[in-house]
């Protein structure tokens, strides 16, 4: 087990990346969901294969415990799978294969210096870490699952995918008398910023207020449309991707009226589900410690969902801009 510091520092790491997002996805599916109930019962080889990989991904507590026995297995430490500068900060040298006596697969060498300090090294050390995940280019063909090269905009559509998948448990829990249970697709929409330029004004006309609406819901649809391909896709261990899926038959008649009637009492996404989604993948949260427990109902669901978005998601930036901001990192 890794220090509390160092820890903590993967979490941070994992946290800005696409694979946190991989999980998350994956934690949205029904059929995983269930397969992690049956013990790994199931008939199609390929969700049996991920369980056998990512293991019981509902009890394991939270996000940091799964990352260190999991995570770094599945997708490879982000030290090992980046290529690092040669001269790094605090003047730690990354050590060569020309260099070295003998190979060390799947190791990173470093010079460090005699009169470094312990608890120096360790920041230090964090600090490379980091940056080579801005900066550096990955090579993880080793790794046992791989991203999908995907556009930035199709990184978008992930985090947007997911947020919806939460708000829509949200929606189907609220109570009467709330102003979500009122809410459909256009309202929900609306609230995750679907089409910003599609917001209403108070200026528009009736016409061009409904054909607004109109396109919040279509988008909203698509978005929608888009967390299902999403999920069934990550089911056999493929991120992001939203390509089509083979249907395969996945359980035994008494499987399926055993999970039909599992749904319908409420144990897969019931009231509770969205609080715990948000403990589990954001353990360092201080939402509820800043007063979330003091907001109604909908403000709390609200908060959380909009929590997700606090994340810093550097996959998102150009990749000139990630440069130039790892090379400032450099200069300072």
């Amino acid at each position: 087990m890794h220090p509390p510091t160092l820890a903590t520092h993967a979490l941070e790491n994992f946290n800005t990346s696409l694979y946190f997002w991989w999980l998350a996805m994956l934690r949205c599916s029904k059929d995983y969901w269930w397969i992690c109930r049956q013990g790994g019962r199931c008939e199609d080889a390929r969700l049996v294969r991920i369980w056998e990989m990512f293991g019981d991904i509902h009890t394991a507590g939270s996000v940091l415990p799964w990352w260190q026995t999991r995570g770094t297995n599945l997708f490879d430490s982000p030290q090992v799978e980046m290529e690092f500068v040669t001269r790094l900060i605090g003047q730690l040298v990354l050590v060569t294969d020309k260099n070295l006596a003998k190979a060390m697969p799947d190791m990173l060498c470093l010079a460090i210096p005699k009169q470094m300090t312990s608890q120096d090294l360790l920041l230090i050390i964090a600090q490379a870490w980091d940056l080579a995940r801005v900066r550096g280019e990955h090579y993880n063909k080793g790794a046992p699952f791989k991203l999908s090269s995907v556009a930035n905009k199709s990184a978008a559509l992930v985090i947007s995918a997911y947020r919806l998948s939460l708000l829509q448990v949200a929606v189907d829990h609220a109570v009467r008398g709330d102003e979500m249970y009122q809410w459909g697709s256009y309202e929900m929409g609306l609230h995750l910023r679907v089409s910003p330029k599609s917001k209403p004004r108070n200026r528009d006309t009736l016409t061009s207020a409904r054909k607004k609406q109109a396109n919040i819901r279509t988008i909203y649809s698509q978005h929608k449309k888009a967390a299902a391909d999403l999920i069934a896709n990550v089911e056999i261990g493929i991120f992001p991707c939203k390509d089509p899926v083979p249907h395969v038959r996945r359980w035994t008649d008494r499987q399926q009226r055993e999970l039909d009637h599992a749904v319908q009492s409420g144990a897969w996404q019931n009231a509770a589900w969205l609080q715990r989604e948000h403990a589990f993948m954001l353990p360092q949260s201080s939402f509820w410690q800043d007063g979330g427990y003091r907001l109604t109902a909908r403000e709390q669901a609200i908060g959380m969902i909009d929590d997700f978005s606090q994340l810093r998601m550097p996959f998102l930036e150009p990749k000139r801009k990630r440069k130039s901001k790892a090379n400032s990192h450099l200069d300072e």
